[in-house]
C-alpha cells in the first residue's frame, strides 16, 4: 500500500504542470464509501498538508481506486470547492480534462441539477442519468453524449459500481499503464508522469487505446475491458 500511495503522490506532483489553481484526489474503496480531498491550491502543497498525509495513510486493502486531478481554472473558480476536481454529483464522481463549451445549455434542456458553475459538472450530472438498477448504461450514456460540444477525456467512478472504473477517451491526452504483478492500472493526460512515478518498478505494458470510445475497467481483472464508441461535437 506504501509503494500504491508513494506512486499516486508523485503523479500528483509530476502533474502540477497540468495546472496549479486547484488540486483534489478521491480514495474509493470497495464497498462505494471514499474519501474526497480538494483545495484551490497548488499539487506541491497539497501533498506537502497534514492533512493529505493523514488521508494517504487511508489507503488500504479495501482501496480499489485513486483518482487525482490538477486543474488550471477556466470556468468557475477554483475558491468554490465544488468547481474544483473530482466532481462529486449523486451517484458519480469524476475528473475531466477539456472544455464543454455548450454546458449551460446541456443544463438546461435535461433539466439537471447543478452544484458549481464549471462546465465539467455536465459530463458527471450525464452520467447520473444514465444509471439504470445501480450501473452505467454505457450506450445510453454515449447517446446522451452526442449533445456535448467541446473538449473531453475523462475518469469516472459510480459508487454503486465500486469495482468498476470508466475512462472517456475522447480528443484530450489521456494515457494509461498496467502492471500484472503490481495489479495496477495508473493514468495520467501525458505519458512522462506515468514514466517517471512508476521508474522503481519494471514490468509496466502501455496500453494502446483508441479515442473516441468508452471504456470500463473491472478492478478484478484489469487485463480485460468492456467498451463502446463516444461521439460528441468536436469544435474545429
Amino acid at each position: 500500500m506504501d509503494n500504491l500511495g508513494g506512486m499516486f503522490t508523485a503523479l500528483l506532483q509530476y502533474n502540477e504542470c497540468r495546472g496549479r489553481d486547484a488540486t483534489g484526489i478521491y480514495i474509493a474503496d470497495k464497498h462505494g464509501i471514499g474519501k474526497i480531498l480538494k483545495a484551490p491550491i497548488s499539487a506541491i502543497s497539497l501533498t506537502e498538508s497534514s492533512e493529505y498525509r493523514k488521508t494517504i495513510l487511508e489507503i488500504n486493502n479495501r482501496t480499489v481506486a485513486l483518482i487525482g486531478h490538477t486543474r488550471w481554472k477556466t470556468v468557475g473558480t477554483p475558491l468554490v470547492n465544488e468547481n474544483n476536481h473530482p466532481i462529486n454529483t449523486q451517484y458519480c464522481i469524476g475528473t475531466h480534462n477539456g472544455t464543454i463549451i455548450n454546458h449551460n445549455d446541456l443544463f438546461r434542456f435535461h433539466g439537471w441539477q447543478r452544484a458549481g458553475q464549471v462546465d465539467s459538472e455536465a459530463i458527471f450530472r450525464c452520467a447520473d442519468s444514465c444509471i439504470d438498477n445501480g450501473k452505467l448504461n454505457m450506450e445510453k450514456f454515449s447517446e446522451k453524449l452526442k449533445g456535448f460540444r467541446g473538449t473531453m477525456s475523462f475518469v469516472l467512478c459510480n459508487r454503486q459500481e465500486p469495482n468498476v472504473v470508466y475512462f472517456g477517451l475522447g480528443n484530450m491526452p489521456l494515457s494509461l499503464r498496467h502492471h500484472p504483478q503490481l495489479r495496477c492500472l495508473c493514468y495520467s493526460s501525458e505519458l512522462m508522469p506515468l514514466v517517471m512515478a512508476g521508474k522503481d518498478f519494471t514490468g509496466w505494458k502501455l496500453l494502446t487505446l483508441s479515442t473516441m470510445t468508452l471504456y470500463k475497467f473491472d478492478i478484478f481483472d484489469l487485463s480485460k475491458r468492456d467498451y463502446v464508441p463516444m461521439s460528441f461535437n468536436c469544435p474545429p
